[in-house]
């Protein structure tokens, strides 16, 4: 009865703080929402702020429990797992709304303009950088060069650069390396460019 009760004010908390935000929720709205006095909530966590966290952590819980469901899922293949595992992802907005806001706080700021300006100048300069390597390297293998690639190619090199941040707080062992990097970008996204290269 206990986690029972702690549970539904959690996924109740949940549905406010997806629509109006920590800022603008109060304790009273949820516990009017559950037919429950304030003090019951009080008796299950310490804050609003203490709530919100739990809450937090609460649907990152169900994010995981539905990957791990994909994943395990040995009935279909592979390949249709992964790809299963990326249209999951693609509905965090609006699936796990406190979830994609967590990463929108820590990724980003609307107050530094002038500096998004300047990383967008240099995210289009890197492009054409990497554009003007692989033009000579499709043209060897008679093939036009997707206009995607080179902002692919590009978005991912610093994917791999934040992901060596996160390293302190994740569980994965060991270093990767650019000549690592490299590889694994010849092979997954230039397949046909593998044996091409010297």
């Amino acid at each position: 009865m206990e986690n029972d009760r702690k549970s539904q004010i959690i996924k109740a908390a949940v549905k406010r703080f997806d629509r109006h935000g920590l800022g603008k929720t109060t304790l009273d709205e949820i516990a009017r929402d559950l037919r429950i006095g304030k003090a019951t909530i009080y008796h299950y966590f310490k804050s609003k702020e203490d709530l919100f966290y739990r809450s937090n952590e609460w649907e990152t819980e169900q994010f995981i429990e539905e990957i791990k469901a994909i994943f395990d899922n040995n009935e279909i293949p592979l390949k249709e797992r992964f790809n299963a595992y990326f249209k999951c992802k693609e509905t965090i907005p609006q699936k796990y709304k406190m979830l994609y806001e967590l990463f929108l706080l820590l990724m980003t700021d609307d107050s530094f303009e002038k500096e998004k300006g300047i990383l967008k100048t240099m995210f289009g300069k890197e492009e054409v950088i990497i554009e003007m390597v692989l033009t000579p390297v499709y043209r060897k293998i008679a093939e036009k060069i997707n206009p995607a690639l080179p902002g692919m190619l590009v978005m991912t090199s610093w994917g791999w650069l934040f992901g060596t941040k996160l390293k302190g707080i994740t569980i994965c062992e060991g270093e990767i390396y650019s000549k690592e990097l490299l590889e694994c970008l010849i092979t997954n996204f230039l397949p046909d460019l593998s044996q091409s290269q010297q």
